[in-house]
């Protein structure tokens, strides 16, 4: 049996949450908002009336959904659980006008990506994930040139035109939610002045986009961009301040196939958890979803 999960299901769900990434998932942080979320579908597979599995599906606009979290308890034999789960998602796409549907998973996570091309799911994209621990360094002072105060338009023309965002195929992620670019997204993030840009005699030299609702104790960059080295410094020192302003002890960010910027997020100290190209994101192609929706 598949339905929605509800608030009194909590203990099933953080029972298999715990067996997930070495008992450091984020599923305990979410659950409560999850289950009272309008734009989701937040779904588990029963079996003898025991939880065996769960997943959602998110509607990022009214036509581009995000699968994620799919789980499956590990000390179950029950084969298929996924797929299951995955085909209850999509018919209930059924009618429905639909333009993309994508999901984002670690390279190592092999049962999934299988799962997913048998759907018809395809890579479209391979990012790699960066950790910096901030116990490991120190926080300068932030620089007088940075500002959190710049009209819309101008830092919107900036991010549009970024090698940022060239190399990750027009692509902004918050968090693991890896989503298409557009003004919207671009003017929530700065509506929550969660930004900081670089001016030097009037002239945009760098900026950076940050979240910091995300992940519990992480800082996300969303995505930077600096004409110099001495400016992408500024700006991650920056995000340091603001991440220890707000208890957190990580920042993450998604880094594209740019040697540069590469370099310089190494060069700082960010990490990979164990190798570049370890974030993949599928979407399903259109004809496949028009096959689904009946649209």
């Amino acid at each position: 049996m598949i339905r929605k999960i509800i608030y009194s299901d909590k203990k099933e769900v953080l029972r298999i949450s715990s067996q997930i990434w070495e008992g450091e998932d984020y599923i305990s942080e979410v659950f409560d908002e999850w289950t009272k979320s309008e734009d989701s579908i937040f779904a588990g597979y029963w079996e003898n009336d025991k939880l065996i599995g769960f997943g959602r599906m998110r509607y990022l606009t009214s036509t581009d959904i995000w699968l994620e979290a799919l789980r499956k308890d590990p000390q179950t034999k029950i084969r298929g659980v996924g797929n299951k789960i995955a085909l209850y998602f999509m018919d209930q796409l059924k009618w429905e006008k639909i333009d993309s549907i994508r999901f984002s998973t670690y390279f190592d996570n092999i049962t999934s990506i299988k799962l997913n091309e048998k759907l018809g799911f395809k890579k479209i994209l391979t990012l790699s994930l960066k950790e910096l621990e901030l116990s490991d360094v120190n926080v300068k002072q932030q620089s007088s040139k940075l500002f959190s105060n710049i009209e819309f338009n101008k830092i919107e023309k900036y991010i549009r035109n970024t090698t940022y965002l060239k190399g990750s195929n027009n692509f902004i992620a918050i968090g693991w939610v890896v989503q298409s670019y557009s003004k919207k997204l671009i003017k929530t993030i700065h509506e929550k002045q969660h930004y900081a840009v670089y001016l030097e005699n009037k002239k945009i030299n760098g900026v950076v986009l940050y979240s910091k609702d995300v992940y519990k104790k992480i800082l996300w960059i969303n995505a930077i961009e600096a004409e110099r080295e001495p400016v992408f410094n500024e700006l991650i020192n920056f995000v340091m301040n603001v991440a220890k302003q707000n208890n957190c002890n990580k920042i993450q960010l998604l880094v594209p196939n740019d040697t540069n910027l590469m370099n310089q997020v190494n060069k700082i100290g960010f990490k990979s958890w164990e190798q570049n190209d370890d974030l993949l994101l599928f979407e399903m192609p259109r004809n496949l979803i028009k096959h689904i929706t009946s649209v």
